[in-house]
């Protein structure tokens, strides 16, 4: 029987032998181009399960707000906990992760991506308490209100933005690769379906509604300067979306905001939304060896307070987003690698 455990050791079996059997050279060529080397992680990973591709990708496509995948690598020799989001040092444990992590995402049918505004397109960066003072110390230390990742660019592919390329869409999963968490800080999900569950027909149809502008998070913000001139932002845009039988969401407590007249009910439906998030989460803590895909559009995601401590041993996390890029145009791929634009 196909399970998530049986998935889990499929890879590890599959990511450990060809960590064996491959130079550092090697394994840096494919952890950098995951376009080319996650449909070979998936196939040998399906012929250890002896199985299809579509049959293990249907695992994955169960609309559930995250697939938690147990126990899929070792951690020994693992390097310092780094402080700083990237890069990602190199060890036989962080490639171990990386190329489990791409893996996971093939077999769901997806690319491991990332954006060239975000980290100067890193694939992967770390999540660690980062040391000294000012905010982006502050911010890696707090917990985390639920939000979904790049929430100012369009759920499916954005034609027209310039006469060259599209804003390419946000990502489909939310990938967290666990390296280190001693304190077991939680990750925050929040299902969507449990969020509306506790919503009026009234105030979800007017959440539906394209009165709304989202503004780009932080960490994107001085790569599209630098790409686009200026951050991209959605003037009139809608928090819930339906496509087909879903409802898809976008959203951010810092960035989104109401736009239109002063209207009650318009507004006390964004009110509405914030008190049903403050309600709905599920913790889920990504031990070290685990890789927990988080659903971007339908369910979001926060954390559990960190506190100070940084470097040594203290809590690592990778994250590395995932997309099924089909439609995607090849304009909107800087050369043949997996990092999207803008």
């Amino acid at each position: 029987m196909l399970t998530l455990a049986s998935i889990s050791s499929a890879i590890r079996s599959v990511i450990t032998t060809w960590i064996n059997d491959s130079s550092d050279a090697q394994i840096r060529s494919a952890l950098e181009a995951p376009r080319h080397s996650g449909p070979i992680f998936a196939r040998l990973v399906c012929a250890q399960l002896q199985t299809s591709t579509e049959l293990v990708a249907d695992v994955f496509r169960s609309g559930a707000p995250y697939i938690h995948l147990s126990n899929v690598f070792d951690t020994d020799e693992l390097n310092k906990t780094p402080e700083g989001f990237y890069p990602v040092p190199d060890s036989k444990c962080t490639f171990t992760a990386r190329a489990s992590t791409i893996a996971a995402t093939a077999i769901a049918g997806m690319e491991t991506v990332s954006y060239r505004s975000e980290n100067d397109g890193e694939l992967f960066v770390n999540l660690v308490v980062i040391p000294g003072a000012g905010i982006i110390s502050e911010k890696s230390q707090k917990d985390m209100k639920g939000h979904t990742d790049a929430v100012s660019f369009p759920f499916k592919v954005q034609k027209n933005i310039d006469e060259a390329r599209s804003i390419s869409p946000s990502p489909d999963y939310v990938c967290l690769t666990g390296l280190r968490n001693p304190n077991n800080v939680p990750t925050t999900v929040l299902p969507l379906n449990i969020i509306l569950e506790k919503l009026s027909t009234d105030v979800i149809q007017e959440l539906k509604k394209p009165q709304f502008v989202i503004r780009s998070q932080t960490t994107f913000i001085p790569g599209m300067k630098k790409i686009l001139g200026g951050e991209v932002i959605i003037d009139g845009g809608a928090i819930l979306e339906d496509f087909g039988n879903e409802t898809w969401v976008r959203f951010s407590h810092s960035n989104v905001m109401f736009d239109g007249p002063d209207d009650e009910t318009e507004n006390t439906a964004l009110i509405k939304f914030k008190e049903a998030c403050r309600s709905s989460f599920q913790d889920v803590v990504v031990a070290p060896g685990d890789i927990v895909l988080i659903n971007n559009h339908l369910a979001l995601h926060g954390r559990g307070v960190v506190g100070p401590t940084h470097g040594d041993r203290s809590r690592w996390l990778l994250r590395s987003y995932s997309l099924n890029t089909h439609g995607i145009d090849e304009k909107n791929r800087y050369g043949s690698s997996s990092v999207l634009f803008p």
